[in-house]
């Protein structure tokens, strides 16, 4: 199952790459804020009028992701990512989810040099799901969030997909 989530996954990330471009701003608090730039500004808009813009979601549909730890992490050490994930209609955490994470050195979609394979954040409970790698040099990384609530299939992962991004000092 997480083999063909993986292989679904990589396959998404590979039609988002021709799709989007994201833009990171440090915030004064240390914490990286991602911004889409789709539509007349984007890619899509390149590439035939957004023919790609519904395949994936810029903004997820079910979920609200919010990043709850530190978005710069120490280069060559293990990052903790903590992040909550809530239910969009009731604003409650939700648990029992598949929190698929791929990470990619470099702004969204500008390298796609991904570090190692795909895999799940840790659920811990209330909502909260941790991510652990550790990013090999100095510079900006990319956390390819998807989301698959409990219930949902795997196509809930195109909609509801959040790129973050984190700062190796």
């Amino acid at each position: 199952m997480i083999k063909k989530l993986i292989i679904i996954a990589i396959a998404i990330l590979g039609i988002f790459a021709t799709a989007s471009a994201f833009a990171y701003v440090l915030s004064p608090s240390g914490n990286v804020n991602t911004n889409s730039i789709m539509g007349s500004q984007g890619m899509g808009s390149m590439m035939g009028g957004n023919m790609m813009s519904g395949m994936m979601s810029q903004i997820p549909e079910d979920v609200i992701v919010k990043v709850t730890s530190r978005q710069i992490v120490p280069a060559s050490k293990e990052a903790k990512i903590t992040l909550l994930v809530l239910d969009k209609e009731t604003k409650k955490p939700l648990s029992n989810a598949q929190v698929i994470i791929g990470i990619e050195k470099g702004a969204s979609m500008t390298t796609m040099n991904m570090v190692g394979h795909m895999f799940q954040a840790d659920d811990v409970g209330s909502g909260k799901y941790v991510v652990r790698f550790t990013p090999d040099s100095k510079g900006i990384y990319t956390m390819h969030t998807h989301v698959i609530p409990a219930g949902k299939s795997m196509y809930a992962m195109m909609k509801n997909h959040l790129d973050i991004g984190i700062i190796a000092k």
